[in-house]
């Protein structure tokens, strides 16, 4: 068939909204599918043949998903690793463990019994406990990275200087500048907002607590009142830190480090969550009208519908009859399947690993301590150990030294000035194999007389010396003193003497110990051995006092007298 008159070359297409132009052999064409005038393909390939041009994939740790939603300032990262620390338990468990285990009460000694009194009298007290305010700061240290001390020093009646408080300041209130060439950090307190609006307060109530502020502090209402930071003494503020870089002034959480792990759980649980709801609430797919016989509902008769079931649903329990056109089905996720079990591994993995543990150790399965020593529990324990170390050069450089400084307590050694700072011993060492094998040197070497029993009674913190000596005393001739026939303890025990002070000390009101009177029997010492104080010496031997008259003379013993010598030929 021909072509109707009049329609070549015009090609005909029905539109609906913007006309379109159709003819392929204008240049002006809307669209060119790629057909020149001369029949040639298009080597630009333009139009619905195009090829689009996109740059190359730029990466950077800074810019996924992820890291855009990671807090960007000191202050919300605090805030998170607090979130997480009181929400996720495993979070929480490690931190309390990491911050608990390494420490363990302590005993103070130095040369001088009257400083170690001093000592101990200032930080262990019915005000303050200086044990328990480091489980807090190791607390702050494993939760944010560090821990702020920040204490009050006061001259008592006596004349001497004492920590009198200490507490922990919030890490996000606290601005720390060290300069390059300045040797100590500057510390600097934001006011918090009470603090402001208590300066800044009319109310007769507020007033009245401002001016005991001012009494006590002055500082901070003049800081307030000029609108800036309250700047800390340095002697009174100190820092510990968990630093990541050797440049670092402040000190990073263990716990930032795991918030992008953290953010793929909460990811994960909002899956299965959303997955378990449509479990307990199903879609409701009600069908009605049936197509095979042509049953067609119209809009009133979906209306009606949808009413009733709306009205059955909102007063249960309630029946509904329908005709056969009407079909319910829920739509549930009964019998499928959330594969999340791998995702939830990958996640605890990264959970511990993040920490420094393994599961064993969280949950305590698997063998013990003492059975099986890994590497991984080898790492640990030189991890507490060095956060022990870390806290005990605080302990001693920064809450006994000014203390010592203040009140001139030295001694002289070799003709210059030594501080006397306390030697700290704790009561329980990191490794429990360590510690027996300890205790049993210990109690070798006082067999063998090297030892004090002192010394061998300090390995064991639930014995007190001077108790167990007193009830030695009182057990000596009782039944209790039966051992095969023989006496278990000596008739009479040697005094127990204190230790010397140290020179250049101060006596606090300590006299020290008077001489021992020639006869008597010396203090301290392994008794019994000669030469050594507190070993009898016989009358004779060199060494031995003259002999006075009713002078001295031993107790009478059980043990007869030795035979007369016999005469030499």
């Amino acid at each position: 068939m021909g072509r109707p008159k009049g329609s070549a070359n015009k090609p005909k297409m029905q539109t609906v909204g913007a006309k379109m132009n159709t003819n392929l052999q204008t240049p002006s064409s809307l669209f060119n599918f790629g057909a020149s005038k001369t029949g040639g393909v298009n080597k630009t390939a333009a139009g619905a043949y195009s090829v689009t041009q996109t740059p190359s994939f730029f990466y950077s740790p800074e810019l996924t998903t992820e890291s855009w939603l990671l807090p960007k300032s000191r202050q919300e990262i605090l805030k998170w690793a607090r979130i997480f620390f009181n929400l996720e338990p495993y979070v929480q468990s490690i931190v309390i463990m990491h911050a608990l285990y390494p420490f363990s009460k302590f005993e103070l000694n130095t040369p001088d019994k009257s400083i170690t009194e001093f000592y101990t009298d200032m930080a262990f007290n019915e005000d303050f406990d200086l044990f328990a305010f480091i489980l807090q700061a190791s607390l702050s240290y494993q939760k944010f990275g560090e821990a702020i001390p920040f204490g009050n020093m006061e001259k008592g009646d006596d004349g001497y200087w004492r920590w009198k408080k200490f507490v922990l300041l919030e890490p996000e209130l606290v601005e720390i500048k060290h300069d390059l060439f300045d040797e100590a950090p500057t510390f600097e307190l934001i006011p918090t907002e009470e603090l402001k609006r208590l300066v800044k307060s009319a109310d007769p109530v507020d007033q009245e607590r401002k001016q005991k502020l001012m009494e006590q502090a002055p500082e901070v209402v003049a800081a307030i009142t000029e609108g800036r930071n309250i700047k800390l003494d340095p002697e009174n503020a100190s820092i510990i830190a968990r630093k990541t870089d050797p440049s670092a002034t402040r000190g990073t959480s263990p716990i930032q480090c795991l918030f992008k792990v953290l953010i793929y759980q909460d990811w994960i649980r909002l899956a299965q969550s959303a997955f378990a709801q449509r479990y307990i609430f199903p879609i409701e797919l009600w069908t009605i009208g049936d197509v095979a016989n042509k049953i067609y509902p119209t809009d009133d008769d979906l209306e009606k519908f949808r009413g009733l079931i709306n009205q059955a649903v909102q007063n249960p329990p309630f029946s509904m009859v329908f005709p056969p056109y009407v079909h319910y089905e829920p739509l549930s996720t009964l019998g499928k399947n959330f594969p999340i079990n791998a995702e939830y591994d990958y996640i605890l993995d990264q959970l511990l690993v993040g920490m420094g543990v393994n599961k064993n150790i969280v949950l305590g399965e698997g063998p013990s301590f003492s059975n099986v020593k890994t590497m991984a529990l080898h790492k640990l324990m030189m991890i507490y150990k060095v956060t022990r170390d870390e806290f005990e050069n605080w302990i001693l450089y920064k809450f006994f030294k000014p203390i010592a400084e203040k009140n001139n307590f030295y001694t002289t050694d070799g003709g210059k000035k030594k501080l006397i700072l306390p030697q700290i011993s704790w009561n329980k060492s990191l490794d429990i194999e360590e510690q027996e094998a300890e205790r049993k040197a210990i109690q070798d070497m006082h067999k063998d007389g090297f030892v004090s029993t002192e010394t061998l009674y300090s390995k064991f913190p639930s014995l007190d010396f001077a108790t167990e000596r007193k009830r030695l005393e009182d057990e000596v001739g009782t039944i209790w003193d039966k051992a095969g026939g023989k006496g278990r303890l000596p008739a009479k025990a040697p005094k127990l003497s204190g230790p010397g002070g140290a020179g250049g000390g101060i006596g606090l009101g300590v006299e020290p110990p008077m001489p021992i009177e020639p006869g008597e029997p010396g203090e301290g010492g392994v008794p019994g051995t000669p030469g050594m104080p507190g070993a009898e010496v016989k009358p004779g031997e060199p060494g031995a006092p003259p002999t006075q008259p009713g002078a001295n003379t031993p107790p009478p013993t059980n043990t007869p007298p030795a035979p007369p010598a016999a005469p030499v030929v």
